[in-house]
């Protein structure tokens, strides 16, 4: 319910705000016409929750994903960017996010270290978003992170190309939520 209300304020607050520079981006980027549909493995935005779940089901049985925990996402590991950050390894919970027809318009992710521990601070969320930040622009490129304030303690990072968002955030010390929706879904 907290996440929920966070989510619902940060949306609020992100389309209210007048002439922010994330409302300049969304407006430019999806003025380009730009489409991107790519998610996760080959899940793709505008599947079906059907083609979803067979998707997942199929890399399951290749061993490439698992059954989250409380069987409310399904879970796979993020190899670490590079060999010199061998304890970076990130266990990823992730579930589609569809419209009242059952239309896939995006990814719900929740992203933790492996490695993290309470006396660990280099695994802490602010260093796993800092980690993510620098995975999407490897894998994206395109236009950086802009930070957005949630409240006032909790720093948002979003992107945005073309009708793709990346919006990530601290859920606590150890997780954070990472959220890839299409834009135009909203409109």
């Amino acid at each position: 319910m907290h996440l929920k209300i966070i989510l619902y304020t940060l949306t609020l607050s992100l389309f209210l705000a007048c002439n922010s520079e994330y409302e300049q981006k969304v407006k430019q980027e999806l003025a380009t016409g730009v489409t991107y549909d790519t998610l996760l493995f080959d899940l793709k935005i505008g599947e079906s929750k059907k083609e979803f779940f067979a998707k997942c089901w199929d890399l399951n049985k290749q061993q490439k994903i698992s059954q989250g925990s409380g069987n409310k996402y399904a879970k796979f590991y993020m190899e670490p960017i590079s060999k010199q950050d061998s304890t970076k390894k990130v266990e990823v919970l992730f579930y589609g996010m569809f419209d009242k027809k059952d239309i896939m318009y995006g990814m719900d992710m929740k992203m933790g270290f492996t490695a993290w521990a309470p006396w660990n601070k280099e695994l802490y969320s602010d260093k796993l978003i800092s980690y993510m930040k620098t995975k999407y622009m490897n894998d994206y490129g395109k236009n950086a992170f802009i930070e957005i304030d949630i409240n006032e303690k909790t720093k948002a990072f979003v992107k945005v190309d073309g009708n793709r968002q990346i919006l990530m955030f601290p859920i606590d010390d150890h997780k954070i939520a990472v959220k890839i929706t299409d834009l135009s879904h909203k409109l």
